[in-house]
Formats: C-alpha cells, structure tokens, sequence
C-alpha cells in the first residue's frame, strides 16, 4: 500500500512539474535558449525561419499563448514545420536582474518605442526572422494584440514562402511534371531554391512578372525543389549565395540539362527572358498524338496521319529538313541537323520542338 502511495504521490509530482506553463519545456513546440548566432545557424541548417518569443515566466499573456502552441493542431504543426522558436526572457523570475537583450535588437525596438508612447506593452513580444536576412522584413507583433486562439492563428496563417500570391502553376513532383511536360510538347524549368533565400525570393518574384510570366505559362511546366544538394557544387561550397539553380530541361531526357543559371545571375531579368525565348515558339499548337521524339541521330515521328509535309527550322527560322511523310510512323536521319533546339512543323497544323545534342 506504502509502495502505491509513493507511486501515486511521483506521479502527481511529475504531472505538476511537466504542466507547468514554463517556455522551455513546452511539451510540443520546443523553445530555444540560445545566443543569436546560434539560433540563427540552427534555423539556416533546417530552412525554417526564426520565431522570437519574448516574454517571462510569470506572465499571463505569455503562458496562454504557449498553450494555444502546444494545443491547437494549426498552430504546432505551423510552428513546428516552419520556425525554429526562440525563447528570450525579459527578465529572471524571483529577482531584479534584467538580462542583457541587446542580441534581440532591432526586433524589440518597435516595442521599447510603443512604452516611450505609453501604448500598451503586454508581453509577448513576437516577431518572425528570416535568418538569411535577419535585419530585414520581420513581422512582429507584442502581447496586447494577442488575445486569442484567432489571433495567434491569423499571425501564423501566411508562414512565407516562395509561391505567395502568385499565379503560376508549380509542380512538386517530379515524374508528374516531366509527365505533363512530354505530353504537351513542353520543356520543363526547375527551380531549386529555398524560402529563406533571399535570391530564391528575388528570382520567384522575377519570374511571375512580364514578359517571363507569359513565357513560362505558355512554353513550360515548372518543376520546384527546395533539395539544395540537386545544386552541383562549383569552386565553392552549396550554400544560400548559390540560390536559386534554374535548369531547363527537355522531358525526354531527365538527366540531361540544356541551360542553367544560379546565385546572382538567376535574378538577371534580361537574361532569364533570353533562355526562356530561346526554348520557346510563338503560337504553335501541340497535340498529344503527335509523338516527336530524338533518339542517337534519328528522328522518329509518329500520329495518326499518313500524307503531310514535315519541315524542321532552327529558332532563327533557316530551314534544315523538308520531307514528305507517307506513313504512319517514319525514321528520319538526323545526323547533319545542327545542334540545338529546332522546330518541326507539320503541313497538318501541328508543331513540335525537338533537342538535338
């Protein structure tokens, strides 16, 4: 009986201990008490952003806050896919002492300026960090605002990304776009990048304005992955100055790639305009059933007309091929066509591109 008293007497200890609203032991979202270098470079290992939570032990405002984090499904999986949470306090419980927050600056500035104002300044204080650019862009926000479980949900809802407001189609998977790509005659563009790059943002936001936004709706399937060791490594180590790598790549062969850019130059509107036009023709209508494709030096073209003329141009429009097609399917020699990307037209009204390498 003695023996079951002492269990019953540990396990309500333990569960008073473990309930106990305290921000380093939050029993789902775990908060970080490290320097700012250190919790910047744990976040840039895991390409997540940083979320600064500023606040004490003894505060109200602050504990309910914890518990919506570690109760309500939206905000712990948002929180914990996402951010790498940081937990300052803004002073020792049971004393005087105030720690040194100066590596919280400039996060806690727009805060220590609302007491000057004598606006109110509940706690927390939280602020969300690129830790790529961590001096630039934050969203912060302080305790007063924070009265419910709504709130905290709208100040997680948008975690940012690379696709925000942007209405270009992007494809995760990779077999599924190379797919789709073979099936409408499309090449596909691959973007290998990361939220927290601030060249990966720069260059997605290029990409969705004129005229590379129209290019790439009409001419690509666009393929995006966030596995920087898809990145080659060059003179220099893969890190965030190397993204984003954009490759275009001809469906039919999936290992090979027809043109790349990363780092600064992926941001080069000009030049990313020039790749694009090059890989794309004006008003052509591809179908389906016309099956083109290069294989070695020979072309095969196969679809369900037997009596039209085939014609193959390069992009600047000169003529390589002109050949009559009286059946089904044909085997045409390739060997002295120029290397490249050209374009086969068809009396038929169809058109295809084709690589030759």
């Amino acid at each position: 009986m003695n023996n079951l008293k002492s269990l019953a007497v540990l396990a309500i200890s333990a569960f008073l201990l473990f309930s106990n609203a305290f921000p380093g032991k939050a029993a789902d979202v775990v908060f970080h008490e490290l320097d700012k270098e250190e919790i910047l470079k744990m976040a840039k290992e895991q390409d997540k952003f940083v979320f600064l939570f500023v606040g004490n032990h003894s505060c109200s405002m602050c504990n309910a806050a914890i518990r919506n984090f570690n109760e309500d499904f939206f905000l712990n999986k948002t929180i914990n896919e996402n951010y790498i949470t940081w937990f300052v306090s803004y002073y020792i419980p049971g004393t005087s002492i105030k720690p040194d927050l100066s590596h919280v600056q400039p996060y806690i500035a727009d805060y220590d300026s609302c007491k000057k104002e004598k606006m109110p300044t509940n706690f927390p204080i939280m602020a969300l960090i690129n830790p790529d650019d961590p001096d630039e862009d934050f969203t912060f926000y302080w305790g007063v605002g924070i009265r419910t479980l709504q709130e905290l949900t709208d100040f997680f809802s948008a975690p940012p990304d690379l696709f925000a407001g942007q209405e270009l189609v992007w494809y995760h998977d990779e077999g599924e776009a190379f797919a789709l790509a073979e099936e409408q005659g499309k090449y596909v563009l691959k973007f290998v990048g990361t939220p927290t790059s601030p060249n990966s943002k720069m260059a997605m936001k290029q990409l969705t304005t004129e005229p590379l936004k129209q290019l790439l709706k009409d001419h690509f399937i666009l393929l995006y992955s966030s596995d920087v060791s898809e990145v080659p490594i060059r003179t220099f180590a893969v890190d965030p100055t190397t993204l984003p790598y954009i490759t275009i790549i001809n469906p039919e062969d999936p290992d090979g790639i027809l043109e790349a850019v990363w780092g600064d130059i992926a941001v080069d509107v000009d030049m990313l305009e020039d790749i694009l036009k090059s890989y794309a023709v004006s008003n052509e209508s591809i179908a389906s059933v016309n099956n083109v494709t290069v294989s070695g030096n020979i072309l095969h073209i196969s679809n369900q007309t037997n009596n039209e003329q085939i014609q193959v141009f390069t992009l600047t429009g000169q003529r390589v091929a002109n050949i009559r097609k009286n059946d089904y399917a044909v085997r045409i020699d390739a060997s002295n066509y120029p290397k490249g990307v050209l374009v086969v037209y068809s009396s038929s009204g169809w058109s295809s591109k084709i690589v030759i390498q």
